[in-house]
């Protein structure tokens, strides 16, 4: 019997990745929406605070949710953030003129549910100034969460919220 080369359940094959972090609280309260999901793979990419992990404000932020807080990890690059992934997903409220192809939270929990080869990584920027072009497409889509045109921007909690919800939900429907 052949075994699998990884655990094919959605909730072992994304890791959320957040670039550049200017808060220790903006890197508990995102743990505490991926474990009320039923997430854990989290990856800082070069976080403002050295020490944000174990940061009083991180650890009241994540609320019950230290554990994913415990096994993150910092790395330096979002090579280094992506290692073992082979899609990577954009999250960001700013469309782009060059941009990769440009998903709903929904399509891309769908996209990830009927791709079990897919080990995928949410990238989130920075909470003043999103993620770079450069980042951006980098990429394999842009996912755009729909919101009020006049005003778009989630905080970073908000937008890991919205995304673990619809693909916890994505999950909950094949049941």
């Amino acid at each position: 019997m052949n075994q699998p080369l990884f655990d094919t359940s959605l909730f072992n094959r994304l890791r959320f990745v957040l670039v550049e972090t200017s808060r220790p609280g903006n890197i508990g309260a995102p743990a505490r929406a991926m474990k009320n999901m039923g997430f854990v793979d989290l990856v800082l990419v070069n976080p403002r605070e050295a020490d944000c992990l174990q940061h009083e404000e991180a650890i009241a932020f994540a609320s019950g949710a230290q554990d994913i807080l415990a096994a993150a990890r910092i790395v330096g690059s979002m090579d280094e953030a992506l290692v073992d992934c082979n899609f990577a997903a954009a999250v960001t409220a700013r469309l782009r003129e060059f941009s990769p192809p440009v998903t709903s939270p929904r399509g891309f929990a769908r996209q990830l549910r009927d791709q079990t080869a897919l080990k995928a990584a949410l990238v989130f920027g920075n909470e003043r100034f999103g993620l770079p072009n450069e980042l951006v497409q980098r990429c394999n889509v842009l996912v755009n969460i729909p919101a009020n045109p006049d005003y778009s921007s989630l905080n970073l909690a908000q937008a890991v919220q919205v995304l673990s919800y619809e693909l916890r939900m994505t999950t909950e429907s094949e049941q």
